[in-house]
């Protein structure tokens, strides 16, 4: 069994395959706090399941996880941690920005149209020691440094296990179905009816609300609502906005209706979240938002 020791010499001694180093962002350990709909522009994520199973939802697909898993979150990837919350599962995260592979996009891990679970019960041991390790110097002053080479050996770990096992691509997306998640994309941030993407499924309503649901493990309504959400958690975290403010950005003309919104989806109010959160991710860099 390789040692941290050699896994840090292996770290600064071979030939990088990355044509730009990735920088560590981030590390937050979550048992608690998990995420709505939302993504990263800025950001690349690697989430290690240290212990229990569930389904995230991760570019629309639903994502089966278990211990030892890793799941990347490639930039601009829509996804929702919040099915696992009744599951039990701990995990930890790192962001990292900066990353850049060969044919791939900047913060690109896993291509697209590949699925994001990357088995890696084999090396679980040692990320579960390297996750911790990056938390704690990432909270130390001058530790840093230490930090970032950490977080750069896990993203080689996981690397080496993508190219050893190969990737299974992703069959038969259904493009009304992609679609319509574009078209939400685009526009949940608005007044916005669900009856407007009857435009694009000739199907109706309870066929078209159960199929969206096999896809994405959420009905229309659902699914825009936890985007909402989502963004709204993002501007909790990320920035100093008003409830007022994010509440208007987010879709919601009714600050109170969306603080009732908040509550139901996430378990605690909007601003209890924002202090929660901040203590979960201390040492984090702010993201785009």
């Amino acid at each position: 069994m390789i040692n941290l020791a050699q896994l840090i010499e292996l770290n600064t001694q071979e030939d990088s395959p990355f044509e730009s180093e990735p920088q560590l962002l981030g590390v937050y350990h979550w048992s608690e706090g998990l995420r709505s709909m939302h993504k990263h522009d800025d950001r690349l994520e690697l989430n290690f399941i240290l212990s229990g199973n569930g389904t995230q939802v991760i570019d629309g697909e639903l994502c089966h996880v278990q211990a030892g898993d890793v799941l990347i979150h490639n930039a601009g990837v829509l996804h929702d941690e919040s099915l696992m919350l009744y599951s039990k599962v701990e995990a930890w995260c790192i962001a990292v920005k900066g990353l850049k592979l060969p044919s791939l996009q900047i913060n690109e891990l896993v291509p697209k149209n590949f699925h994001p679970r990357i088995p890696c019960q084999a090396v679980a041991e040692e990320l579960a020691k390297l996750y911790p390790l990056v938390h704690h110097y990432a909270q130390q002053d001058g530790g840093y440094q230490m930090a970032n080479a950490l977080a750069r050996t896990i993203v080689l770990i996981v690397y080496n296990v993508i190219r050893s096992i190969g990737l299974e691509a992703i069959q038969n997306k259904n493009l009304i179905i992609e679609r319509v998640r574009n078209y939400i994309e685009e526009h949940y941030d608005e007044d916005f009816n669900v009856a407007d993407l009857k435009k694009f499924a000739p199907y109706n309503e309870y066929y078209f609300s159960r199929l969206f649901k096999d896809a994405t493990g959420y009905t229309p309504k659902e699914y825009i609502t936890r985007r909402r959400i989502g963004k709204a958690q993002c501007l909790l975290i990320y920035t100093y906005l008003p409830l007022t403010e994010i509440s208007s950005r987010v879709g919601y003309d009714d600050p109170n209706y969306f603080g009732k919104m908040f509550k139901k989806i996430i378990g605690m109010s909007p601003l209890f979240y924002r202090k929660k959160w901040r203590e979960l991710s201390s040492g984090s860099v702010p993201s785009d938002v």
